[in-house]
């Protein structure tokens, strides 16, 4: 009986702690793709435009912050995928993604 309580509870606590991750990732999502989307239009001659802006744009920042970013924010991969690639920790990949997002974004916002 008191196994089954105590079963009951750490399925509770795993389903909560599934939740949480299941959310967080969802609003990391929308969060990181928030800057592609806003800059590509609606028809196919804008949106490579917008594309080959993008690089363009994306080759003005250092080589590893470029491959964070390009890996995160358009590939998908999670920070820790990066940060295993790059023999770095999870949250140097955070630091350098969100310091050169700014960047990027001070660059991209005059033209939208």
């Amino acid at each position: 009986m008191r196994d089954e309580i105590l079963k009951e509870k750490c399925r509770k606590i795993l389903k909560r702690i599934a939740w949480r991750l299941q959310y967080a990732v969802k609003k990391k999502g929308h969060r990181e793709t928030y800057l592609v989307d806003e800059i590509h239009g609606d028809d196919i001659t804008s949106c490579t435009i917008s594309q080959l802006y993008v690089e363009e744009v994306l080759l003005q920042i250092p080589e590893k912050a470029r491959f964070i970013i390009y890996s995160i924010v358009i590939d998908g991969m999670t920070e820790e995928e990066v940060a295993q690639k790059l023999n770095v920790t999870r949250q140097g990949v955070n630091k350098c993604k969100n310091k050169y997002l700014r960047v990027l974004a001070e660059k991209i916002l005059p033209f939208i």
